[in-house]
């Protein structure tokens, strides 16, 4: 068996607003949902509730707001919202009016709306027969909500009946623009908690999405003067008044905030903070939170942080490596002071040591001036001279007030850079970028230092040409910052990203270049000459570069391709193995339709598809070879991937042992770690996703799900099984959704079984088995390891800032991984601990077969739209009024 790098998305399609307008439904097993249906080849001409009367003008009582509130808090896929969130649901639902015996929704139609009965009866039906009724107040419909699976019944009228609705799309709107709103507005008023300071941006971002919104009418207490508090509030909106005793002291507005004490000191509260003038609305962050969403004692965070931040405001020491700084943390030695106490002597040597001041602030002894306030550096010039200076301190450095402060030797402070600074940091700045270029990682840390050496820097301006067409192939160029564009022949053929490389066809062969390069926005590039570089190529790099290069097959053509057979079907389109008749070099071939294109308006999603794959070179990842266009079709030329999809493997051998998961979930980690460097979201990982190549190597396949993002994002999308807590909720979520589905395969790799929903094939079952959180390992196995519990405990948190803390490069570091190589495992020098027994891909393909498979994609395409589909739907054919006719400009 074998595939290209991507099987055909299966996942649905949507007009959506985010920005790459690609809202696809998540997947099922058996792939229900609308486009299930396609692919079975039904018309659709059905519009939910297309009996009703929508009365727009329709105002809502309070007994109704009242009533579809108490209905939104009996549905789990509501639980997660907040009151506010709730509301403006409420708010935007419109009154769908039906006589007798109308249909709302058909059984194994698609879903659209959820609704709540304000008057009437309704008969619930399945397969034709009665099972149940729908009464005034209650709700129906809600896992509309999250994606267009087929209904499960048919709700008719029994009378008269009136209820609220709400379609997928406007609930799907409201909750972003509510909580993007209410994110952002959280994050700039944590700026203003002077507490929070030393937290960095990261660390902020996780706590804005751990507020809490809380409201008060006037008079009311939200804290009680005496009493033990642990919450920190800022105001979002009214007026508060800060009371002692009787005594009003104080006036509080928005933007302000109170109790910010108790995240540090479990004491008392030392005044009273009533609501005034109205409606108070705050929002409260506990300790409890804060601890939970950063993974740590807040106090030992706030220290680190306040090192972290020392080091980083030095303009010497900024420049050292996160693990160097993170060194210097383990090695400082920490005293505490109180006021007046000598700090620094008089006469001390200023290249004696380093000392950071982590709380408080050091003054002159004589003038009580102040010499350094907190998060500063302090003799960070004179420990990192190379020589001898005999500057001395001028006067006793006291602590103005309680303070700590660190404290490391010269010497120490070498020890814990790994030497000299001034060619530690000259190291750091090649070996951070040399180490990511894949195509360096055989070689050893000598051999890299000498690669440095050869170095050149240049910097490019946006659309500044690097080498043009047909020019002399003299360098190799390597992105430090930045992008840049491969254009032939008018079209961008590949981006090359940071720590990718270009020129290699110089490097192996005697050419002229064929295609140009140009700066796409400002880049900085590393260049190496091709004499130079030749001194340091071995005969592993040789082999990459052989193989970059036959990746980008310029022999390969639409009229030089031939069809061998097809490997792949789905709704989109077919996969089929396909040869370059020249070179007789394998290749997947992706065939997409024009005409389902355009049906579906699945521009946007093939370009962002295209665009993500045009970026990718990693050992784990499938490549992307080009594309081509012809009238009828658009076609995806991909790696052929002779080998297993791992869940195929799991089938066969069952629990995967501590060691092979070891290997799996390393090379998984590496394909995140690359994609989340370039802002990429998979959102899709799982065992079908995960191609086992023939030498028993992970290729992470099928990028339909993709998404390229620097911030959060809320389209539900994926196999419902491996999706986050938070994409279910629409809530927005962001990188770490990837490092919660691999818990789910690092548990299911363990234990036989995902996690959650294990029994269900319903997406509703399945959702509310996640938002439960029962995570159980099972009695029936032989358990895992405590270290691997721990690390899918991690994983598997419901707080995604506690995944990786921090990012995904921290996963590597966590003791489950204690000796593992990773060095090994980037140069694919470990053994394998599967290698799929697949033969001959040609093995049941003759010469006459081949004859025949000549006309396969004509024949097929022409088959698969035998019977157009039609789909009724307002939305889509307004989204598809802006489908702009030259999209495929880059095909």
């Amino acid at each position: 068996m074998g595939t290209g790098c991507m099987k055909i998305d299966t996942t649905a399609y949507t007009k959506l607003k985010e920005n790459d307008n690609s809202n696809k439904r998540a997947s099922v097993k058996n792939k229900t949902g609308l486009l299930g249906r396609l692919s079975r080849g039904q018309s659709n001409t059905y519009i939910e509730a297309s009996a009703a009367y929508i009365d727009v003008n329709a105002v809502k009582s309070p007994d109704d707001k009242q009533m579809i509130l108490h209905a939104l808090n009996n549905h789990f896929i509501f639980t997660s919202l907040t009151d506010e969130d709730k509301e403006i649901v409420a708010e935007t639902m419109q009154l769908y009016v039906f006589d007798t015996g109308k249909v709302v929704f058909e059984q194994d139609k698609p879903s659209r709306s959820y609704y709540v009965v304000k008057y009437g009866i309704l008969e619930v039906l399945v397969n034709g027969r009665r099972v149940s009724k729908i009464h005034p107040t209650e709700g129906f419909g809600e896992l509309a909500l999250l994606h267009d699976n087929p209904r499960s019944a048919t709700v008719r009228t029994l009378e008269k009946s009136a209820m609220w609705g709400i379609e997928r799309t406007n609930f799907r709107r409201v909750i972003e623009e509510m909580n993007t709103m209410i994110y952002e507005q959280n994050r700039e008023f944590l700026e203003k908690v002077p507490l929070l300071q030393p937290l960095n941006a990261q660390q902020k971002d996780s706590l804005a999405a751990s507020l809490v919104s809380c409201k008060y009418n006037a008079g009311e207490k939200i804290i009680t003067e005496g009493d033990e508090g642990m919450h920190l509030y800022i105001i979002r909106d009214g007026c508060v008044s800060v009371q002692k005793g009787t005594k009003e002291i104080a006036r509080l507005y928005t933007g302000d905030f109170f109790g910010e004490m108790t995240l540090l000191y479990k004491v008392p509260r030392q005044a009273s903070c009533v609501a005034v003038e109205g409606i108070v609305k705050c929002v409260a962050l506990s300790r409890e939170d804060l601890q939970k969403a950063l993974g740590n004692q807040l106090t030992e965070i706030i220290e680190k942080n306040t090192i972290l931040e020392a080091l980083n405001k030095s303009h010497k020491l900024y420049y050292l490596s996160k693990d160097q700084k993170e060194s210097i943390l383990r090695d400082l030695e920490y005293k505490t002071y109180k006021a007046g106490d000598v700090v620094i002597p008089n006469q001390s040597s200023c290249q004696g040591k380093l000392y950071i001041v982590i709380s408080g602030r050091l003054h002159y002894a004589r003038t009580s001036q102040i010499f350094a306030e907190k998060a500063s550096c302090i003799g960070d010039e004179y420990v990192t001279l190379k020589n001898q200076d005999q500057a001395r301190y001028e006067d006793d450095m006291i602590a103005g007030c309680d303070a700590k402060v660190g404290e490391l030797t010269k010497y120490k402070f070498e020890n814990s850079i790994g030497g000299k600074y001034k060619e530690v940091v000259r190291e750091n700045n090649a070996m951070n970028v040399l180490r990511r270029v894949y195509l360096f990682s055989s070689l050893d840390s000598k051999t890299l230092k000498e690669l440095f050496s050869m170095i050149d820097i240049k910097k490019y301006k946006d659309s500044e040409v690097v080498f043009k067409e047909g020019a002399l192939c003299e360098n190799v160029y390597i992105v430090k910052r930045g992008k840049i564009n491969v254009i032939k022949n008018g079209k961008i053929v590949r981006t090359i990203c940071k720590h990718d490389y270009v020129g290699e066809r110089g490097i192996l062969f005697d050419k002229t270049t064929s295609a140009s390069c140009v700066a796409d926005g400002t880049a900085s590039l590393w260049i190496i000459s091709k004499n130079n570089f030749i001194h340091i190529l071995n005969e592993k790099m040789r082999a990459q570069l052989y193989h970059r290069i036959q990746m980008q097959d310029e022999d390969a053509t639409l009229q030089t391709l031939e069809i061998i057979k097809r490997i792949g079907k789905g709704v989109f389109g077919r996969v089929y193995l396909s040869r370059v008749k020249k070179t007789d070099k394998l290749y997947g071939l992706k065939v997409i339709p024009r005409r389902k294109i355009e049906l579906l308006v699945l521009h946007e999603h093939i370009i962002q598809e295209r665009n993500i794959l045009t970026t990718i070179d990693s050992p784990f990842i499938a490549k992307l070879v080009k594309t081509f266009k012809d009238e009828r079709r658009v076609y995806f030329l991909l790696e052929y991937i002779h080998g297993l999809e791992l869940n195929s493997i799991l089938k066969h051998v069952g629990l995967l042992s501590n060691n092979d998961c070891l290997f799996y979930m390393g090379s998984l980690i590496l394909a995140l770690q690359y994609l989340h460097e370039r802002d990429i979201i998979y959102r899709d990982l799982k065992p079908s996703n995960i191609m086992i190549d023939a030498r028993g190597y992970v290729k992470l396949i099928d990028f339909g799900s993709a998404k390229i993002t620097k911030g959060r994002t809320y389209t539900l999308i994926g196999s419902p099984h491996y999706i986050a807590p938070e994409a279910i909720v629409g809530k927005g979520y962001n990188k770490a959704a990837d490092v919660w589905s691999l818990g789910v395969c690092l548990f299911e790799f363990l234990c036989g079984r995902v996690p959650f929903g294990e029994d269900f094939e319903d997406p509703y079952d399945i959702y509310e088995a996640i938002l439960e959180y029962n995570l159980v390992f099972p009695n029936d196995i032989e358990q895992p390891t405590d270290a691997a519990k721990n690390f899918i405990l991690q994983l598997l948190s419901k707080f995604p800032e506690f995944r990786c803390s921090g990012g995904i490069d921290n996963l590597k570091r966590h003791e489950w991984f204690n000796g593992f190589d990773w060095d090994a495992l980037l140069k694919l020098s470990l053994n394998a601990p599967y290698t799929p027994d697949v033969g001959d891909p040609l093995d049941d393909i003759d010469d006459e077969m081949a004859e025949e498979n000549e006309g396969l994609i004509n024949n097929e395409s022409i088959q698969s739209m035998e019977n157009p589909i039609e789909i009724n739907d307002p939305e889509l054919d307004e989204y598809r009024k802006t489908m702009s006719s030259t999209w495929d400009k880059d095909f």
